[in-house]
């Protein structure tokens, strides 16, 4: 075999191979994200050919590489290298969600108080349309691991750190400083009320604009002040966590304020 004929045409095939994974994924996105098409096609339909086409560069890159050290010829090392970066940069923010994704419920409502979880108001003029009703889910039945329980159950099993806060604070200071939390986390505010104690909002996902809807309730509890928050996907499918990440996330914020 002639090795310095084949490492560059490996390596060029890997480079196609990369953008035109890159390509798919770009036009998956802004096909969702500019209402060509929903998120059925682009993110289900249309984006899996981007990870397939992107794990074929990703191979072939990988050939290339261990071809040109063993046999140390880098056969013009620009498009092998960039085929393997670049794949792998491509590759790692869908592989390692599904990865992370891989053992948790297919929810995708999440309340700290499944009780009396808190509902949504001012946003249900803009989930008209949604595929979730506005309701939370708490006790629809889901099937995990081959045994049916109800989504507050889970919620409690897999996210149990997700609870309400309790904040030694008055209630109109603490009110601010989640509505700080909240703007600090890019979400869209919708409205808030302060002697309410009601703050809702959307986090839109950056590449396919999926929308999740989320209310925080502040209210007087004890000596300070209780804060609740939920977070709703309007698409019907697994959140694969997204839900319970914001939260945590928002939580972090509100502690370091």
């Amino acid at each position: 075999m002639n090795v310095e004929r084949v490492l560059p045409i490996a390596g060029k095939v890997a480079f196609a191979l990369f953008v035109a994974a890159a390509t798919i994924g770009l036009v998956a996105a802004l096909g969702t994200r500019t209402g060509i098409w929903d998120y059925h096609i682009g993110l289900l339909k249309i984006f899996p050919w981007c990870v397939f086409v992107g794990l074929a560069a990703f191979a072939l890159s990988l050939v290339w590489g261990i071809g040109a050290l063993f046999f140390a010829d880098g056969g013009r090392a620009r498009w092998g290298a960039s085929a393997l970066a670049g794949s792998i940069l491509l590759l790692y923010t869908p592989l390692t969600t599904v990865l992370n994704a891989s053992g948790l419920p297919h929810i995708h409502d999440i309340s700290t108080d499944p009780e009396y979880p808190p509902q949504f108001e001012d946003l249900l003029p803009l989930r008209q349309g949604a595929e979730t009703p506005a309701s939370y889910d708490g006790p629809v039945r889901v099937l995990d691991n081959g045994v049916m329980h109800t989504t507050a159950y889970l919620q409690k099993i897999y996210f149990a750190d997700l609870h309400p806060r309790g904040i030694l604070l008055p209630p109109t200071k603490v009110f601010w400083r989640t509505f700080r939390a909240a703007k600090e986390m890019g979400w869209n505010i919708v409205s808030f009320n302060a002697d309410s104690g009601r703050i809702e909002a959307t986090d839109t996902s950056f590449f396919f604009g999926i929308t999740d809807d989320i209310v925080i309730r502040v209210k007087p509890s004890g000596q300070g002040t209780r804060v609740d928050v939920r977070s709703k996907s309007r698409i019907n499918q697994p959140d694969l966590g997204r839900n319970a990440f914001a939260m945590r996330e928002f939580f972090k914020k509100l502690a370091a304020m």
